[in-house]
């Protein structure tokens, strides 16, 4: 249940950073040439420094698994 949960929220959280970079993608195209700071573009950069720290955490977690799973291996035989 654990892991579904997890899957769940990772998937969400991308599907939210991808809309969150295309929202700042079409504002850097169509917005307005001086420099503002919106709220929802200020919004975007949080969903998307979010994503990068959670994903960058799920995968050094699984590096250290599996490095650890190698290290225990090569101790056990």
């Amino acid at each position: 249940v654990k892991i579904k949960l997890r899957l769940i929220i990772g998937i969400l959280q991308a599907c939210l950073a991808v809309v969150s970079r295309m929202i700042v993608i079409i504002h850097q195209y169509y917005g307005p040439t001086e420099y503002v700071e919106l709220p929802y573009l200020i919004a975007c950069s949080l969903i998307r420094e979010a994503f990068l720290g959670y994903f960058t955490t799920v995968i050094s977690i699984l590096v250290l698994d599996r490095a650890m799973a190698t290290v225990a291996w090569s101790w056990l035989v």
